[in-house]
């Protein structure tokens, strides 16, 4: 009894091995370079901006709430966040749509199209 119990195991383990496999080519498969970037906060596009240009924008909000987002040879990053984790400036820099950069504390999102 105990060896059909491990191999019914094994083969959830294979089942989910392969769907993560798939997911991440899945996901690999629908990045590519843009071109441009569009920034929206609180619910509302503030603008769209060439990856060729580079400047920096400064969000900041009625609370102290603050975001400094760069673009920089070709990619845009979020070089400064007032919020807790901090999980958008470690996100780094990206030229690559369907890799968003998000800050949710501040409602801010940062996308390559």
């Amino acid at each position: 009894m105990k060896g059909k119990s491990t191999k019914v195991w094994l083969v959830v383990l294979g089942l989910l091995l392969a769907a993560g496999i798939a997911g991440m080519v899945f996901v690999r498969s629908a990045r590519e370079e843009g071109g441009q970037v569009r920034i929206t906060w609180n619910d509302q596009v503030q603008g769209t901006y060439p990856l060729s240009e580079d400047c920096t924008l400064v969000y900041e909000g009625e609370t102290g709430l603050r975001n400094v987002v760069t673009i920089r040879d070709g990619t845009v990053f979020m070089e400064e966040a007032t919020c807790p984790d901090q999980i958008c400036v470690r996100h780094g820099p990206t030229s690559q749509t369907a890799d968003p950069i998000v800050c949710l504390p501040n409602r801010l999102v940062v996308e390559v199209q």
